[in-house]
């Protein structure tokens, strides 16, 4: 990436974007990490207060943990510390800890949906060719094929493949949907999208 497209790391809120780097290996790939981060949040955010809520701690306690390596990946060194706390607290059983600090984490860990929505686009740093309708349609073909086979591999070459062209702002956020469904494992969620 050019220097003068690296603006957005000077903007980005509560992370130490040196640790982001030195962690992912490069501006490319640490945007890349940041955006799969800021594409989960929601979902993932939800499986900790649900858990906790219904008192599967253990469950919790593992996402938790998730969560205190992303966020020390990305340089959110609070909120991986605070995590780090709340996953000790769970293995130990020391439920007060966890009560106690709970909602101070969710909390802290949503607001990540305001500090990286400036986000830019991998698209908006580097320069790409915009892809055929043939192209596309034939990746479309592609991705239903060996997401109806379940086939982790091969959905994640093409739409890595995908993510090299230019593609219309509908097709962009499609593809996006089904990168985090494929995180989930949702095939259903997927075909649906690819109908």
């Amino acid at each position: 990436m050019p220097e003068d497209k690296d603006v957005w790391l000077d903007q980005l809120k509560h992370v130490e974007t040196a640790d982001g780097i030195r962690y992912t290996g490069s501006k490319e790939a640490y945007l890349k990490f940041l955006r799969t981060f800021y594409a989960t949040l929601e979902d993932k955010a939800d499986e900790i207060e649900k858990s906790y809520k219904s008192g599967d701690m253990e469950f919790c306690t593992i996402k938790v943990h998730a969560l205190k390596s992303t966020a020390r990946i990305i340089g959110a060194r609070e909120l991986s510390k605070l995590a780090e706390k709340l996953e000790e607290a769970g293995k130990k059983k020391n439920f007060k800890i966890f009560d106690e600090h709970i909602y101070e984490l969710l909390s802290m860990y949503r607001q990540y949906k305001e500090d990286l929505a400036g986000l830019p686009r991998e698209q908006d740093l580097i320069k790409k060719e915009p892809i055929s309708e043939d192209a596309l349609s034939d990746a479309y073909d592609a991705l239903r094929t060996f997401a109806s086979q379940m086939d982790v591999d091969a959905v994640k070459m093409i739409l890595d493949e995908l993510d090299t062209y230019k593609l219309l702002a509908s097709d962009e956020e499609r593809i996006e949907t089904i990168n985090r469904k494929l995180l989930q494992f949702d095939w259903d969620g997927i075909e649906k999208l690819l109908q």
